[in-house]
């Protein structure tokens, strides 16, 4: 059974992969209509460095990751076991990575700096900015990101839900940015209906109806926390208080009826195991 569900697992996320390249070849395309229809290989460029610029980023991140390099495994309280040998080979391993690493970016700089290499790739700066925007908002990679870059924006009205709320507002900006790319090559360009038609399913339909699910997903979590009131900046202000379940400051809390105050999102998290209050132990 596990075998099963992983074996799914791994179909799903390489069909959601194959979906999100579809997708971006999709706008990539629409693209080159519009900003630059003489060279309609520019947009296949163009995801080539953005897919190999992320992959290099990526890659980065896992070779500057050093916590496991310690010699020392500690498998229980008064026991230590030093596995030199396995650092040493992890050592080697990751050296060979970094070596691809450094190849596979002097390779791209070279491709991709060489103008007699790419006699044809000369996209605007309007090109670069739109599509740069398009890869960011569906790749998968940038997408497991977004969470933390809003929640470092502090958004009050969120209520600590970021990783709810982010793949509900990437697909709606995806979305939309699909249309609106659509509505100006069908109105401003000639022919492409094939690739117009292509968008229109692929990039704006399903894109809504992948909306439509994770819209559905929010809605039945907030449902929980819609029968406590909001905290008003005066109760914030008086009681200058913590969250009491994960201690820190609140800008925007959920008051319940024995009168404590908690983030929507660590309470909605409390009321998954028990329907008493964290604090007083009230049942709500």
């Amino acid at each position: 059974m596990t075998s099963t569900s992983y074996r799914m697992d791994s179909l799903g996320r390489r069909s959601e992969t194959v979906s999100c390249l579809v997708n971006q070849v999709i706008f990539f395309m629409l693209c080159d209509r519009w900003f630059c229809p003489k060279e309609r290989l520019t947009g296949l460029y163009s995801l080539l460095f953005y897919n190999v610029f992320c992959y290099l980023i990526t890659y980065a991140r896992r070779l500057l990751d050093f916590h496991n390099y310690s010699p020392i495994v500690r498998m229980s309280e008064h026991t230590n076991i030093r596995h030199l040998s396995l650092t040493a080979t992890k050592i080697i391993l990751d050296l060979t990575k970094a070596i691809t690493f450094v190849i596979t970016g002097v390779f791209m700089l070279l491709v991709f700096g060489l103008e007699q290499g790419l006699e044809h790739f000369s996209p605007t700066w309007w090109y670069i900015m739109v599509t740069t925007m398009y890869f960011l908002l569906t790749e998968r990679a940038c997408q497991q990101r977004a969470p933390t870059v809003l929640s470092w924006m502090q958004l009050d009205m969120l209520e600590n839900l970021e990783p709810l709320w982010c793949p509900v507002l990437l697909r709606f900006l995806s979305s939309f940015a699909s249309g609106l790319m659509i509505t100006v090559v069908l109105l401003c360009t000639d022919g492409g209906w094939m690739l117009i038609l292509a968008a229109s399913y692929i990039n704006v339909f399903l894109g809504i109806r992948d909306l439509e699910k994770h819209w559905k997903l929010l809605l039945q979590e907030r449902a929980c926390l819609d029968k406590y009131r909001y905290a008003t900046r005066k109760e914030l202000t008086e009681r200058d208080d913590v969250c009491a379940v994960c201690l820190q400051a609140m800008m925007c809390a959920r008051v319940t009826p024995c009168r404590h105050m908690f983030h929507g999102d660590c309470l909605r998290r409390c009321l998954k195991e028990r329907t008493t209050c964290p604090l007083c132990k009230q049942e709500l």
